[in-house]
């Protein structure tokens, strides 16, 4: 039985979020910006077929919104499930102080 797959749709903020982090790696080190591009990109995919792939926050207020999370290396790709489509809302390194950010 073939699982039907979901829309994954990026948010202008986890667009922007994306973008800086592969180029901040970038100016430094092109092989590893190029290599978390791939990753986050196929976790993406992953997420088109297995919504619930990611973890559920801890944090009360991120639950409440309906958050999960994956995790892609040292980045955390923030998203919620409604209907038929992922709405990814943020892809923040996980060193960040992301609670304020939403």
């Amino acid at each position: 039985m073939k699982r039907s797959k979901y829309t994954v749709r990026l948010l202008r903020a986890a667009e922007d979020d994306f973008t800086e982090a592969v180029l901040y790696i970038a100016a430094q080190r092109p092989e590893a910006a190029e290599s978390l591009a791939q990753r986050i990109e196929k976790s993406l995919k992953s997420l088109a077929v297995n919504p619930y792939l990611g973890r559920v926050p801890k944090d009360a207020a991120l639950l409440d919104l309906g958050y999960r999370y994956l995790v892609v290396g040292e980045y955390l790709i923030f998203y919620v499930v409604e209907d038929r489509t992922i709405f990814v809302h943020r892809i923040i390194h996980g060193a960040r102080d992301y609670l304020g950010l939403f």
